[in-house]
């Protein structure tokens, strides 16, 4: 609920973003990492399935790296909960032959999954009561002067206050 998934939309679906990648890729991951789920999905988005090879995760995961190969490629593995790392490494070697400047991006609530793919990380903090009293508000009186309801503005900020800073529980 801080926005991490609504961030790496925005990068995700940014024209500039668009314009600079040749491929593109989303896939949710979630709890159950599950490396045959998630190769065949990179191939479904990438538009690079076989029904032919759709048993062989070997088979897959050389597709994926033939179909990556020298292509500058943006992947989006959203809401990674898995931090082994014998796993992903596994899965990260079907990455090493695009292009230089291709980029992953990974979402994960847990610190251990952000500290094991390295790199540059973003890490999101829950909001102020001032910025959450700021979103709610908008949302809450969207067509309305919240000034013209003062009898409303306690029970909406003990509202924002009881949604502790999370941008989507505020919405």
């Amino acid at each position: 609920g801080l926005g991490k998934t609504t961030l790496a939309k925005a990068v995700y679906n940014d024209e500039r973003v668009k314009n600079h990648f040749g491929l593109k890729a989303w896939l949710c991951v979630s709890e159950s990492y599950d490396a045959f789920r998630i190769t065949k999905g990179l191939l479904q988005e990438i538009g690079s399935f076989d029904l032919k090879v759709d048993d062989n995760l070997n088979q897959l995961q050389v597709k994926l790296k033939e179909s990556l190969k020298g292509k500058k490629f943006l992947i989006v593995l959203d809401d990674v909960w898995n931090d082994n790392y014998n796993e992903w490494d596994d899965l990260r070697n079907v990455f090493v032959q695009g292009d230089i400047g291709s980029k992953i991006i990974v979402t994960t609530r847990k610190v251990s999954v952000a500290l094991m793919m390295g790199n540059e990380q973003i890490s999101m903090d829950n909001l102020s009561t001032e910025a959450s009293w700021s979103l709610f508000k908008r949302h809450a009186f969207e067509n309305m002067d919240p000034m013209g309801h003062p009898e409303l503005e306690e029970v909406g900020k003990q509202i924002a206050a009881k949604c502790k800073g999370l941008p989507l529980a505020l919405k």
